[in-house]
């Protein structure tokens, strides 16, 4: 786990070393452990080093082989022994343990074909000598990043984009319309723009060759999840048994490392299959005790203590726990926006960050995530609207009325408000934004001469399937990514999220919907394999919280600071946001309109502006 740079000069003018030094030295929390270059006539590559596999200096980079390749790396190929054991049956020869050097191996055998070998996350940049080009690559979902933007004369790729501002000719100019997206709706990563105009991201799956004759890139989409899926015809119980021999696996491939390994535990069903799982891995290795780090609050409605107790003391791991303060929120913010690069969708991410914090106390350089799972495995609560809606479009009414009888008894739902919530989830776009700012008196807080034509509404999907893909691909997932990967990296940590396995994901989506919602329940195929696992008080968890933090009580209870800082940012945003957020505010603390997230959207994007000065164009 690494942080990557590169610079091309399109004049054929050579790259000088203090350039690619200078945006390879803000990101040295990504790579604490060495940094290293590569000047090659008109480009140059940068590297720092997290130290994870092969602690020797045989893991340096940028690193060569055969004289014909040169790589930038940042991240795991989990399965790297594997391939090893495939490629010196082929006549190939290794210098390392790490599995840096089998990629490059692997692209000498397989070519750009190479990353379907691969299972892990990655970002990389190889020079091919004989081709002359530059071959880069991103990993299935995107749990590694990778940047680029053209600034003047020069093509510039990086890990993360506050390596851009020390560009000469770099501007940050705010990307309006994806702006938008984000005040409106949380909504960011969800295309290859940024919220900064003119810098880019490769998406999940994809690869960018640059040809260094030409000085002209190409992207491709290598990976498409639509295609890996195939229709199963496991039964129920046959399914759970494939999925827990899948994930047991992944387990075991993550817990690859030369450096300490720990867990992030919530006290949900993904975070606490993790902990379980890898405490029954470690048992055959004696004295190996894991540890986990959870993030607790005092006020009982936002805690999960319970869970996570119930989950160590089944596993008898060493739980470290910690206590976000909203003292420490503004204290910490302007270097969490720093490192996160853009704005945030809520203060989970302040709670996030501080887990890390811990972990990295603790001498945890490794950190297993839960991250992805509930994209796929319909573990939120929207996925009931699109099953529900998929059943009577397909005149399923006998399964359809089972299934909401089974969720009213589960939640404790009346059925005037079951009926409401799935007809609310079922209004078209234009409809549902009338209802929302008569009935919700939210109003056009934002200037909607930038809203991005992208939105679609659950009543579109008639699937669980379809509903997960947009998920994993366009919505949720990559930002979750995002922030998990900034937050980690911060303290130098790695943070690994088994539950990305492409092999569960593409298997997960290749069921039938009603293994993942069964008899009310969510995430049915993952419940019956942990049955003989987790512990029942987990297993039988219907509440969905994550890293939450009491938001809602700290606006409330600091009213005037917030206030005060939306009418900065009001007129900060040069029109961007309207006069009525103020109004709106008011009526958020009065209890008139419900609490959402968009006053801290309002308040975080305004920060960001600040921090990274950024400008609008009128």
């Amino acid at each position: 786990m690494c942080g990557i740079s590169g610079i091309i000069n399109k004049t054929q003018k050579k790259v000088l070393k203090e350039e690619i030094v200078n945006i390879n030295d803000l990101i040295s929390h990504r790579g604490p452990d060495d940094e290293g270059f590569y000047c090659k006539d008109n480009f140059a590559f940068g590297h720092r080093r997290l130290s994870i596999l092969d602690l020797s200096s045989d893991g340096h980079q940028p690193m060569h082989y055969m004289e014909k390749y040169t790589i930038t790396y940042n991240g795991e190929v989990y399965n790297y022994l594997e391939i090893k054991e495939e490629l010196i049956k082929d006549g190939y020869s290794f210098q390392s343990n790490t599995d840096t050097e089998i990629i490059l191996a692997s692209y000498d055998k397989w070519g750009a074909d190479c990353v379907n070998k691969f299972n892990g996350m990655w970002a990389f940049a190889i020079y091919d000598k004989v081709k002359e080009i530059i071959f880069c690559s991103r990993d299935r979902f995107g749990i590694k990043p990778f940047y680029y933007s053209q600034i003047d004369s020069k093509f510039i790729f990086a890990s993360e984009i506050k390596q851009f501002t020390v560009i000469n000719g770099w501007q940050a100019i705010l990307n309006s319309n994806r702006g938008f997206d984000f005040l409106e709706y949380g909504l960011f990563n969800h295309t290859n723009e940024t919220l900064f105009k003119n810098v880019y991201q490769l998406r999940g799956g994809q690869n960018l060759i640059y040809n260094l004759k030409s000085n002209k890139f190409n992207i491709t989409q290598w990976y498409d999840l639509k295609t890996k899926i195939k229709k199963s015809n496991l039964s129920f119980e046959d399914s759970s048994q494939e999925f827990k021999e899948l994930f047991s696996d992944a387990i075991r491939l993550r817990l690859r490392s030369d450096v300490n390994v720990g867990s992030c535990l919530s006290g949900g069903l993904d975070s606490s299959s993790i902990v379980c799982e890898v405490n029954k891995q470690l048992k055959s290795k004696q004295g190996t005790i894991q540890e986990t780090v959870s993030s607790c609050f005092e006020i009982k409605k936002y805690d999960e203590q319970e869970y996570i107790d119930e989950v160590t003391k089944n596993t008898n791991t060493k739980s470290n726990k910690l206590f976000p303060k909203y003292d420490d929120l503004f204290k910490e913010l302007e270097n969490i926006i720093w490192h996160q690069d853009e704005p945030f969708g809520s203060t989970s991410i302040f709670a996030q960050w501080s887990v890390f914090k811990e972990a990295r106390k603790n001498n945890l350089t490794v950190m297993l995530d839960g991250q992805g799972a509930d994209e796929y495995l319909a573990g939120y609560h929207g996925f009931y609207s699109v099953y529900f809606i998929g059943l009577f479009k397909s005149l399923k009414f006998i399964h359809l009325f089972k299934e909401l009888k089974a969720y009213k008894n589960i939640h404790q739902y009346s059925w005037s408000k079951i009926t409401k919530e799935i007809l609310g989830r079922m209004l078209s776009g234009n409809l549902k934004d009338i209802i929302k700012q008569k009935y919700l008196n939210k109003g056009k807080l934002f200037n909607t001469q930038y809203k991005y034509k992208y939105k679609k509404h659950i009543d579109s999907f008639s699937s669980i399937q379809e509903y997960s893909i947009e998920q994993l691909v366009n919505i949720n997932l990559p930002m979750l990514l995002h922030y998990e990967d900034r937050d980690s990296m911060a303290f130098s940590i790695e943070a690994r999220v088994p539950f990305l396995d492409y092999r569960i994901v593409e298997f997960v989506l290749s069921q039938p919907d009603v293994y993942k919602i069964k008899d009310g329940e969510t995430k049915a195929i993952l419940r019956k394999s942990m049955e003989n696992v987790l512990p029942k008080k987990i297993l039988n968890r219907q509440d969905k919280m994550g890293f939450v933090t009491p938001e809602e009580v700290w606006i409330k209870e600091n009213k005037e600071l917030f206030l005060t800082k939306i009418q900065e940012y009001v007129k900060l945003s040069q029109g961007l946001i309207n006069e009525e957020a103020s109004e709106y505010f008011n009526k958020v603390v009065n209890g008139e309109n419900k609490f959402d997230f968009t006053i801290w959207r309002i308040i975080v994007f305004g920060e960001w502006m600040k921090k990274f000065n950024v400008k609008i164009e009128c």
